[in-house]
């Protein structure tokens, strides 16, 4: 396959090309290219034939639109009620306040933040298993005081 030139030129590094976007009309003679805009290097009114590409803050030199992550969802209020619900098992939770602000918590997570339904369930199970073993507790403890005979002599 042989490679051919254009008009005017031997097509070389040397010989004349048209700009992209402006039409030799066949004698050689290529019509001025428009006004660019300074800051992009291109056509301000686009190029012939071709759409004016994109531009504005969210969108590249190129024209393709910025990609940003999304944020992380909060999940504020179930990392709390999971770390009350641990508390309430390492010891912390003789005065049921570790045991009640994991439920709660829990179930405002429940409502307000589905991206840590996890973490919210796990708070709830460990506040009510918590709460469940220390009212059981407290229960044998008082059978256990109120059948017991003292001697107060």
């Amino acid at each position: 396959m042989t490679e051919q030139s254009r008009p005017g030129g031997d097509g070389g590094y040397n010989s004349h090309q048209p700009a992209w976007g402006a039409q030799d009309d066949g004698g050689g003679h290529v019509p001025p290219m428009p006004p660019t805009a300074p800051h992009l290097g291109r056509p301000a009114g686009g190029y012939a034939g071709y759409p004016q590409p994109m531009q504005g803050p969210g969108v590249d030199a190129y024209g393709q639109p910025h990609y940003y992550p999304v944020p992380a969802a909060p999940k504020a209020l179930s990392i709390a009620s999971l770390c009350c619900g641990v508390a309430a098992f390492l010891g912390f939770g003789f005065f049921l306040l570790p045991q009640l602000a994991a439920v709660v918590l829990g179930h405002l997570a429940l409502v307000r933040e589905p991206g840590g339904r996890g973490l919210a369930i796990a708070g709830l199970v460990l506040g009510y298993v918590a709460m469940a073993i220390t009212l059981l507790v407290i229960i044998v403890l008082g059978v256990a005081f109120s059948n017991a005979d003292f001697v107060t002599r």
